[in-house]
């Protein structure tokens, strides 16, 4: 007898992307993207996405901890993800073509 399968949540963010990825699917370097993404506010100073644009479900930011090994102490920072609604946005905002199989290259 099979058990009964439990219902999972919608996946309303879909597929994340690093900079690193994103940028490669919008066939331009990780530093050029983030620069561009800096100039229309997408990005603070820091590479940590804006309010407008997490509230919107374009981009993410997880959380992560740094550990440093010689003091023993460990620093939070966030690393900004880009969804694929993210990815449709900077491609129209930035009027760049996504290049799918860029992806899978790496």
């Amino acid at each position: 007898m099979n058990a009964p399968q439990r219902p999972q949540p919608p996946r309303v963010l879909g597929q994340r992307y690093t900079l690193q990825e994103a940028a490669a699917l919008l066939g331009t370097g990780r530093n050029t993207l983030c620069k561009r993404l800096r100039e229309i506010g997408m990005l603070d100073a820091n590479n940590v996405a804006t309010r407008p644009h997490t509230s919107t479900g374009r981009l993410v930011v997880e959380l992560k901890v740094y550990e440093n090994p010689g003091l023993g102490t460990e620093r939070p920072y966030g690393k900004t993800l880009v969804t694929e609604r993210g990815l449709l946005y900077i491609a129209n905002r930035l009027n760049i073509r996504i290049q799918r199989d860029a992806a899978n290259d790496g």
